[in-house]
């Protein structure tokens, strides 16, 4: 490749690529990458899904420079890649777009090898050093998509995110500081595919031979040590490997339902808590692997056992002083008047966040269900309310908001929650009183929840203040994907019929990819 530049006459000469002048950071990160044999472009389409193209480490320079292409479309297919005619792409014939690194992101993953255990007592650079036989070294990088033109691709859920947290500390001199609470579970591997019916055959020997999903245990037992012990080899292994990508882990447990397992972040400052958890659920599923299991992030793949979600625990910190502005020693709930706008906005806005939140067909699922939010409440500690606040001290106040399923985008996540605060902010919004319920099941003070997908995406529409705050092009992007994504395969379906015709349906288009 050939750069462009200004000899001192004014005429423009051409500069080859090894020629090219690169900032001192340009070069740490083409060094640090060429540690490895490979690495991956990793990034979010717009349902969450983790997309990556695989990059020998000898093109480092060329990935630093902005030099590697990606369809332009990619990031909006459906979720089992049901093809969607995005009009920016159609007009722009279908070009490829610019792939960046955020050099920042740069990790290390240790567990791809070609050899089938995990590297648990390895160490880490006898692997870089490639000291051991029949392995490559991989790392990954997060990327940022843009037009051919220098132009952000604005419906990419990093940059929604990303401008967010700009806003955010722009206008209010606030630090976001927060951490997912990811629920998982893992299967039998292999016992998967004969689960699924996919929603267009009308083959009835699929259906005939319909199998279950085999959870890795078919126990119950919360925390019961019999069978966090089966787990502790492969969340050792996740520990290890997490460290090395400089990911930490709060700690791990086995949940209510079978094969159902949780491990909360520990919180980090800004974008990187939606990095952290994105780059956590694929190296996970990848981890299991290994282990014989197949690991799902899909909300509720079994039918009468507890579904999957990922609270998302947040707090805000002034920048100049490092105080928590969700804290008030002078207030007698010890919260403050901006967490209690905050809170105002995130409940104003819930129902429409809840298309983001929520974002399959399959999440509705686990709604309006024991110990799983059902309408637009608050309350502090209470863990059957929407969004609960937990305050012991400074240090220890925080809001966690609820609503968000396992198949949950970390980014969109994110960048709802702040859109909505910051409505809250801007306009002062008192919420509700704290601790209010259905009553009997019944509307009461307390609006309930959209039941449906359908129902949380037309909420979004309506919403014009999030809509703004989140921005058109994403918005616009989002609905076309589950509009002509998993809506048209799975639209037709009545989700709360509890068949299990209708979940197979629904495994085929999520339990693998989400």
């Amino acid at each position: 490749m050939m750069g462009r530049i200004k000899s001192e006459f004014g005429k423009i000469v051409l500069k080859s690529e090894n020629e090219v002048d690169l900032s001192d950071e340009v070069k740490g990160f083409i060094k640090d990458v060429e540690k490895y044999d490979f690495i991956r472009l990793s990034l979010p389409d717009i349902n969450g899904i983790h997309l990556s193209k695989l990059l020998p480490t000898r093109f480092a320079k060329k990935l630093a420079m902005g030099q590697v292409e990606m369809y332009s479309g990619s990031i909006a297919f459906g979720p089992r890649f049901e093809m969607i005619s995005i009009p920016e792409v159609v007009e722009r014939k279908h070009i490829n777009s610019v792939l960046k690194p955020d050099f920042s992101t740069l990790h290390p993953c240790h567990w791809i090898s070609q050899k089938n255990y995990p590297y648990t007592q390895k160490d880490n650079n006898m692997f870089l050093n490639g000291e051991e036989d029949g392995k490559y070294s991989f790392c990954s990088v997060l990327c940022d998509i843009y037009w051919p033109n220098n132009q952000p691709m604005y419906a990419y859920p990093r940059f929604v995110a990303q401008r967010l947290i700009k806003e955010l500390e722009d206008k209010y001199n606030l630090r976001l500081y927060s951490a997912f609470e990811p629920e998982f579970r893992a299967f039998v591997k292999g016992s998967y595919e004969s689960s699924c019916l996919e929603p267009k055959s009308n083959d009835v020997i699929q259906f005939i031979d319909l199998k279950k999903p085999i959870p890795w245990t078919n126990f119950r037992d919360m925390y019961r040590t019999s069978l966090l012990s089966v787990y502790e080899n492969y969340f050792a292994d996740i520990d290890y490997n997490m460290q090395l990508a400089g990911i930490d882990i709060q700690d791990y447990s086995n949940e209510d339902g079978e094969g159902q397992l949780e491990c909360p972040l520990i919180p980090t400052w800004g974008l990187s808590a939606a990095d952290n958890y994105f780059i956590l659920k694929q190296a996970v599923k990848e981890i299991g692997t290994k282990h014989g299991m197949e690991i799902s992030f899909m909300t509720t793949p079994l039918l009468d056992s507890s579904s999957s979600g990922c609270h998302y625990n947040h707090s805000l910190w002034y920048s100049d002083n490092n105080r928590n502005a969700f804290y008030d020693d002078k207030d007698p709930d010890r919260l403050s008047t901006l967490a209690r706008h905050w809170i105002g906005g995130i409940l104003e806005h819930l129902p429409a966040m809840l298309a983001v939140s929520c974002p399959t067909v399959n999440c509705y699922r686990r709604l309006h269900k024991h110990l799983a939010p059902s309408c637009v409440n608050w309350d502090f500690h209470d863990r059957y309310v929407s969004v609960r606040v937990k305050n012991f001290n400074e240090k220890q106040t925080y809001i966690e908001n609820r609503i968000p399923s396992s198949a949950s985008c970390s980014y969109h996540v994110l960048a709802a929650t702040i859109a909505a605060g910051l409505d809250g902010l801007e306009r002062q919004i008192h919420p509700p009183p704290s601790g209010l319920k259905l009553a009997n099941g019944q509307i009461g003070a307390c609006k309930v929840l959209p039941n449906t997908i359908q129902q949380a995406l037309h909420s979004l529409m309506d919403d014009k203040i999030l809509v703004n705050k989140l921005g058109a092009d994403f918005v616009d992007w989002y609905i076309q994907v589950k509009k002509n994504g998993d809506l048209s395969s799975l639209g037709h379906l009545n989700i709360h019929d509890n068949t299990e015709e209708t979940l197979a349906y629904e495994r085929y288009e999520y339990f693998n990819f989400m």
